[in-house]
């Protein structure tokens, strides 16, 4: 599959929102080169509709997915699946990208960390410590607090993991 750079994303992410309609969010590792953080190689789209009417729209994102030369399995579905598990607040959702007749969203940084910490892969510290930086910069709101209780209710299965959730614990105590 092709590597999704900034540029890319971006058009996708524009040709999305005037193409598409209703409310989806774009989640996993794709979020952060659509801020303009390019720190790994990702090729797959975790953009999901935040209801069934969004999600029956499936075969049209894989239709822009394959205008700009992208295979149609670079949209991955299963953060769907993972997202719906959560059951997010309205206010979890940040707008991204707002077109003719679909807004995007990015999640706030305590459902981000939700999405990424059950598996907590190296990758996903990196991204986890990356959305972090880039949330304090940009001065969104987050609740620390919350943020080590989704860090505590993990229980690691490996020493790896163990000292991946302290250090995300350290940097979420430091926030």
């Amino acid at each position: 599959m092709k590597e999704l750079n900034p540029a890319l994303l971006k058009k996708f992410l524009a040709l999305a929102s005037n193409s598409l309609s209703g409310e989806w969010v774009l989640i996993g590792g794709t979020l952060l080169p659509a801020l303009g953080i390019h720190l790994r190689s990702t090729v797959d789209i975790d953009l999901v509709g935040l209801s069934k009417l969004e999600n029956q729209q499936t075969l049209e994102l894989m239709g822009i997915s394959e205008s700009l030369g992208l295979s149609v399995e670079t949209i991955n579905q299963a953060a769907g699946y993972f997202l719906n598990k959560i059951k997010p607040a309205k206010s979890e959702f940040i707008v991204l990208k707002k077109g003719k007749s679909a807004t995007i969203y990015r999640p706030s940084l305590e459902l981000f960390w939700k999405l990424k910490i059950p598996r907590l892969s190296e990758a996903d510290l990196v991204d986890c410590e990356s959305y972090f930086h880039y949330c304090v910069k940009n001065k969104d709101k987050f609740n620390s607090a919350r943020l080590i209780a989704v860090i505590k209710s993990q229980k690691p299965t490996t020493h790896e993991k163990s000292a991946r959730l302290k250090h995300l614990l350290n940097l979420a105590k430091s926030g």
